[in-house]
């Protein structure tokens, strides 16, 4: 049988039920006023992203790398966080400071108002003027002054709402030509409303690429990747362990669950005129045992 390494899982671990206790007990303080216990949520999950974001992006560049070279055009990204995908774009080689290359106009959306310095930071690094959504960020200074760069312009919002609660700078700037999302449909509300609106914001033709964590497939599935080697993880006990530590879990993590069925949603939904994924099982630690990736595109009919 195998077994699972308790002081690594702990590990990992430490932080995220401190952060329960933070988030349990400003709930407790707030709990009749809803717009504070959210306010505490995103400031605890921002702590606690800042100190996992670099060694979480490590895990995932290997898959969402080839994908983001692909993005040109018009593009949106939902769920941006600190914009640590944003160096992965396409860029010139030929300059001493490589530049983003075929994308025209960036539009990043972010509903953490606490990951939005560093995310200003990161895409300033990467090569974009920036630049916020005065009707979603009111009281955020925009800087964009260099015309030679493209425009990357954060909007504070979500999908939740499917397509007809689209916020205005989002619908604005469609149609687009590719959506990216990176490890975000975890924790949206509704991920069949986030799908809907994606469909309705891309261009035909146009491309969602997504790499997101999600419920353990059973052994049939014949989408995994190389990497796993069959019959090196009960995937039983996984599933069950990713029920289990779920509601615990995502109070502190900005609703995260470990147990979505996201690949499996996105392929058999209908307007979509080709779907790649592929799924990847970590076997490195328990977290990753916990949470295998999928990963791929979505072409819109």
């Amino acid at each position: 049988m195998e077994t699972i390494d308790a002081p690594s899982l702990f590990s990992w671990t430490q932080l995220a039920f401190a952060g329960l206790l933070i988030t349990a007990g400003g709930w407790t303080l707030v709990r009749s006023h809803q717009p504070q216990v959210q306010n505490i949520q995103d400031w605890v999950f921002s702590k606690l992203w800042s100190a996992m974001s670099e060694q979480s992006a490590e895990r995932v560049e290997e898959f969402r790398k080839p994908l983001w070279l692909q993005a040109h055009g018009n593009v949106l990204e939902i769920g941006i966080g600190h914009g640590e995908g944003l160096m992965l774009l396409p860029r010139t080689q030929s300059d001493e400071s490589p530049k983003v290359q075929g994308v025209t106009n960036y539009v990043a959306i972010e509903p953490n108002t606490f990951l939005h310095a560093k995310l200003v930071e990161n895409a300033a690094k990467a090569g974009f003027s920036v630049n916020f959504d005065a009707e979603t960020c009111p009281d955020a200074a925009s800087n964009a002054t260099d015309s030679e760069l493209p425009t990357l312009t954060i909007v504070n919002g979500t999908l939740d709402g499917g397509p007809n609660a689209i916020p205005s700078f989002v619908r604005d700037h469609a149609l687009y030509d590719c959506i990216l999302v990176s490890m975000v449909f975890c924790s949206v509300d509704d991920l069949r409303a986030n799908l809907q609106a994606i469909q309705h914001l891309l261009k035909p033709g146009g491309k969602y690429i997504f790499i997101e964590h999600v419920r353990h497939t059973d052994t049939a599935d014949t989408t995994v990747n190389a990497h796993y080697v069959p019959g090196s993880m009960n995937l039983a006990v996984w599933k069950m362990l990713q029920n289990v530590v779920t509601p615990v879990w995502k109070p502190f993590t900005g609703n995260c669950h470990m147990n979505r069925d996201t690949g499996k949603i996105i392929r058999e939904m209908d307007g979509w005129s080709n779907v790649e994924i592929t799924t990847h099982r970590g076997v490195e630690n328990p977290l990753a045992k916990l949470m295998p990736l999928v990963y791929g595109m979505a072409v819109k009919q």
